[in-house]
């Protein structure tokens, strides 16, 4: 029967040595097992819904009638030990893979014939050891992955395929705004020396007629330096790129759509990836494979050479000006993540784009290191993965500390108690991170009391009530700064900041901190503490604690930490004439919040408590 299936319900083995054909399509059903150590040539579909086996042996994708083969099932996934493509039928495809579905392929590759199209999020995993072993005559790799629409945002990139062993824009990357309906055959994308590109023009089909135009004049990659600006270095459509080093890249100005697909056209990269690099130097490199990259084992695998990696985030740039550019770094280690220092509002909306959610890093995406001593980062096969799961333990309490200064941008730090870890209260590489860039108002950890060293995630072992973690504040300007907990994770205590020279903590857990201090650095003055400090109950010593200040805001900030009774707020100008006088509304709250819209100019202001008078100037500005 022409439309006849093989299926496997039960145990299917293929000894090494033996060779199966199998002429229609072949189903191994959902509890079967399809176990081969042999050679099995499949001339049409492959659809896993049970478990595959494959210690030695080749599997051929081999057909001289059906252009194309597709490799499916409810599995989701399939295994085999070599996987051989020849497919030569009229008007030939190649295999494709469908979506989500996880291709896993034990030892080499060949391409003889037709190429292998990941569809969507499919991934293909190579497991063996060493260097690249797979052959190449006829036929690629294409899989998709999506960027930034904007034509003044840069995403960070790598190649997961190689044309002679190296990547090229031209011949390697293609528009994929129509890969749905056109998966074998996308359109090149075109580059033009325009300060900003042009999107794809499509037919009412939405095949494109035109492709994607790039601006070339924003191609750069970063090899080896010291962390200067003018340490970038220009590419253009057709710079080659090692495996594995990664480069940036602007949008294309679509509107279409609120990401661009993009399509990788090449031989899969697979193997070892090496990079030699020296103490402080900075390198942008990327995952080189057609499958996630394990992070943490990335880092385990480097970590005497690097401690995080680094990954660039748009924080809503509207212009090709360095100095206008909005943007930052998510950390990542061994500890865990934090979100990237961007603007509060982009912060606060809670974008997936601000992390890197799960250990692993996507296909196509680059990331910078910083180098810690002198060596060699190596990628290998063994830190591929297909998009992994977290695997924190089940102990494991995170704190997210949050600052936001006059600048309005969100800072976010984190800290890890890991007891099953070899963190403790010193620097810990792999589990310690720097901040890959500060700004002028700006908070991180201190660490081994090196306030050279700007932390921006710290992890430590078991949790304490009587741990203390101490964080510099710099200041650039007046204005108003805020501390807040961001988020925790399995995590039970009260977090409170400590205010080291007033000698009070207050409690993030319930409610934010703002305060106003003058410029400068503030390095030995506050902590992150899990035990409240009791003030003295002497009236002096409280009234001190009672700060007032203007927030530059259009409001008086009166910061009452120890909830002391305010009768009366009276605001006087700098000829005695009471301008302004509040009496409710004043109780039950740390932060209390005074419209204030009068001119510019130096006011005193007085409040009346249970416990006695406080009198502060403040400059209205």
């Amino acid at each position: 029967m022409a439309n006849a299936q093989i299926v496997n319900k039960g145990i299917l083995k293929i000894s090494a040595g033996t060779d199966v054909y199998f002429q229609n399509a072949y189903t191994n059903a959902v509890a079967a097992t399809h176990d081969s150590d042999g050679n099995l040539h499949l001339n049409h579909d492959f659809i896993n819904n049970g478990t595959t086996v494959a210690a030695a042996g080749t599997t051929f994708f081999k057909s001289a009638t059906n252009p194309l083969i597709e490799l499916t099932g409810t599995s989701k996934k399939a295994i085999f030990y070599n996987l051989e493509i020849n497919v030569t039928g009229t008007g030939k495809k190649g295999v494709l893979v469908a979506d989500e579905f996880n291709l896993q392929v034990e030892n080499a590759m060949n391409f003889q014939s037709g190429d292998l199209r990941l569809v969507g999020r499919s991934q293909l995993i190579q497991m063996h050891p060493g260097v690249n072993g797979n052959t190449v005559v006829s036929g690629k790799l294409l899989r998709d992955q999506k960027g930034t629409v904007s034509p003044y945002a840069y995403d960070y990139w790598s190649s997961p395929v190689n044309n002679g062993g190296t990547f090229a824009l031209l011949g390697g990357k293609f528009d994929g705004t129509d890969s749905s309906l056109k998966p074998f055959n996308p359109t090149q994308i075109q580059f033009t020396t325009a300060r900003e590109g042009l999107p794809s023009t499509v037919d009412v089909s939405g095949n494109v007629t035109t492709a994607l135009t790039i601006s070339s004049r924003w191609l750069y990659k970063y090899a080896r330096g010291s962390g200067d600006y003018w340490e970038w270095i220009r590419l253009n459509s057709g710079s080659t790129l090692n495996p594995g080093e990664g480069y940036i890249m602007k949008g294309a100005n679509t509107t279409l759509t609120p990401k661009q697909n993009y399509v990788f056209y090449g031989a899969p990269n697979n193997g070892d990836y090496s990079f030699e690099i020296f103490d402080g130097q900075e390198i942008l490199l990327g995952n080189p494979y057609p499958s996630a990259l394990n992070s943490e084992q990335f880092i385990g695998d480097n970590i005497d050479i690097l401690q995080a990696l680094y990954f660039w985030v748009d924080g809503g740039s509207n212009s090709h000006i360095l100095s206008d550019y909005e943007g930052g770094y998510a950390v990542k280690n061994l500890t865990g993540q934090t979100l990237a220092y961007v603007p509060s509002e982009i912060a606060n909306a809670g974008s997936a784009d601000l992390v890197i959610s799960l250990p692993f890093v996507p296909i196509g995406k680059g990331f910078f290191v910083k180098a810690t001593s002198d060596g060699t980062i190596v990628f290998k096969n063994s830190q591929r993965v297909f998009e992994m799961e977290p695997a924190r333990g089940a102990n494991d309490k995170y704190v997210r500390i949050g600052y936001e200064g006059p600048e309005g941008f969100h800072r976010q730090l984190l800290l890890g108690f890991m007891p099953d870890s070899a963190a403790d209260l010193n620097y810990n590489p792999g589990y310690d991170a720097l901040q890959m860039m500060s700004r002028a108002d700006d908070m991180f950890f201190i660490i081994e009391n090196d306030a050279a060293k700007r932390y921006a995630i710290q992890g430590v072992d078991g949790f304490s009530e009587a741990m203390e973690f101490p964080i510099g504040l710099v200041m650039s300007g007046n204005g108003s700064h805020k501390f807040m907990l961001d988020a925790v994770e399995n995590f039970e205590g009260i977090v409170y900041l400590k205010d080291n020279e007033l000698d009070v903590t207050f409690n993030l857990s319930d409610s934010d901190y703002e305060i106003n201090l003058l410029p400068g650095d503030y390095l030995n003055r506050f902590s992150i503490v899990f035990e409240p400090i009791y003030t003295l109950s002497n009236p002096e010593t409280q009234i001190s604690n009672v700060n007032v200040f203007y927030n530059g805001q259009e409001e008086i900030v009166v910061s009452n930490l120890n909830n002391l009774t305010v009768n009366a707020v009276t605001v006087y100008n700098m000829i005695g004439q009471q301008i302004l006088a509040v009496t409710e509304n004043l109780n039950k709250q740390n932060i209390i919040r005074i419209p204030f819209n009068q001119s510019n100019g130096v006011y005193l202001v007085v409040l009346k408590m249970n416990t006695g008078e406080k009198s502060t100037k403040i400059i209205k500005y």
